[in-house]
């Protein structure tokens, strides 16, 4: 009789558990839970946020020195590591080439201010009779070789004539030879040779003493004005090759371009520089830059001038401010990202270029778990995962949002942060409080 009477409760529970079990009742779940433990894999979740990045850091400038000129190193002043002004001289060139240039640049200004003066001045009467004895030497040869192409000439139409008749002779009859042919051939090749020549020399003689009638007449008349506008422009062009030789001098001494610190340092004294190639390398980090790749769905959100909070792992105590600076319109090339740069100041040196940053707007919505579409549970019209924690599954309900076809996101709360595990692919004996067996 009391085995009867234990055995009737009993059933009465366990009705009453496979009722509550299809309303998804605790008790339910952990009476089945108790019963057997489901074989299952688990996942751990990851954290994302809209306005949260990770970026590398870097230099706010970066400068590699390079000489403009090439030249013998006498020395170098300072060493990797070394804090630097702008102006600072590092290297200095040997210079005694490029002084004896800059003393030869400023020796051809003197000399043709001279000749400008010379000329504002006017001609002297020697000049004059000079320019005039230049003429008459130029006429005489003109008419030297103006009688030689008369003399060619004449010598030409003689050759002609012959060849002529040879060539009439050789083609209807047989009185004339080939060699006779040739012969009448060549004497007129060499006359017409001469005439050309003399023709040639005539004409240089006649450009010659136009040449020089022009003299006379400009040292008669005095310098025109473009004469004088030639000299100024000489004058000014020499006095351009006296500023880049002193600028070569200058740049023999080769300074920094800007405050920072050497970090590599390429030249010794006594070794070439080249033009171009890198001598030092300087940064300054007195700010850095955090380069991000923002992907499409949050460059809107995205803006030039906005305060951010950025982490660093070397220094996970502190956040620092930054402001973002940059926003490319364009996306990264084969990727739909964006750069975007982040302005962080640097000035007590906590932060390296090259290590990982975390950057975080701020005022930032909810952060967000990712969860797979097969580990949501659907049930009673509700969204729910399956939290594991030990051996012991706890179903947490769920607010998602698609991310792709596979994917979706929740909200994290304090029931279901990132960092804990959930069933992958729950079955139907997962339920609250059941006992879990993790493959």
């Amino acid at each position: 009789m009391k085995s009867k009477q234990m055995w009737v409760p009993a059933l009465l529970s366990l009705t009453l558990i496979g009722a509550l079990s299809g309303c998804g009742s605790d008790t339910s779940s952990q009476v089945d839970g108790a019963d057997a433990a489901a074989s299952v894999k688990v996942m751990k979740l990851g954290q994302v946020t809209d306005s949260g990045w990770s970026g590398k850091i870097n230099p706010n400038q970066e400068v590699k020195i390079v000489s403009k000129t090439s030249g013998k190193v006498t020395a170098v002043n300072v060493e990797e590591g070394a804090l630097v002004k702008k102006g600072d001289v590092l290297v200095q060139l040997e210079t005694d080439d490029l002084v004896q240039q800059l003393k030869q640049a400023e020796f051809g200004v003197i000399a043709s201010n001279a000749k400008l003066a010379d000329t504002l001045a006017g001609a002297r009467s020697q000049d004059l009779r000079a320019a005039e004895s230049a003429v008459r030497a130029a006429e005489a040869t003109q008419a030297q070789t103006n009688a030689a192409v008369e003399q060619g000439k004449a010598g030409l139409e003689v050759a002609t004539h012959i060849y002529n008749s040879l060539r009439n002779q050789f083609d209807s009859s047989s009185a004339v030879t080939k060699e006779d042919m040739d012969r009448g051939q060549l004497e007129f090749e060499k006359a017409r040779t001469g005439y050309d020549q003399a023709m040639a020399a005539s004409q240089a003689a006649a450009a010659q003493a136009n040449a020089a009638k022009a003299r006379l007449e400009l040292a008669q008349a005095g310098a025109t004005d473009n004469t004088i506008k030639a000299l100024k422009a000489d004058v000014d062009r020499l006095n351009a090759t006296v500023v880049l030789a002193n600028n070569s001098v200058n740049n023999a001494a080769i300074t920094a371009p800007a405050d920072g610190m050497v970090i590599k340092r390429t030249i010794q004294p006594g070794e070439m520089a080249q033009p171009g190639v890198a001598l030092f390398s300087i940064v300054d980090m007195s700010q850095v830059q955090v380069e991000l790749s923002v992907t499409d769905t949050q460059i809107g959100k995205v803006k030039a001038g906005t305060a951010v909070e950025v982490k660093v792992a070397n220094v996970p105590d502190q956040t620092f401010p930054g402001t973002i600076t940059f926003v490319s319109p364009i996306s990264n090339a084969n990727s739909n990202t964006f750069p975007v740069k982040v302005t962080v100041d640097n000035k007590d040196g906590l932060l390296f270029a090259g290590t990982i940053a975390e950057v975080h707007m701020q005022n930032t919505s909810p952060s967000k778990l990712e969860v797979p579409k097969s580990a949501i549970i659907k049930k009673d019209g509700k969204n729910y995962v399956a939290k594991v924690e030990g051996d012991i599954a706890h179903l947490m309900e769920v607010q998602t949002s698609d991310k792709n076809q596979d994917w979706v996101f929740v909200e994290a709360g304090a029931n279901l942060q990132a960092n804990q595990q959930i069933v992958v692919n729950p079955n139907d004996k997962i339920v609250e409080g059941g006992k879990l067996k993790v493959e």
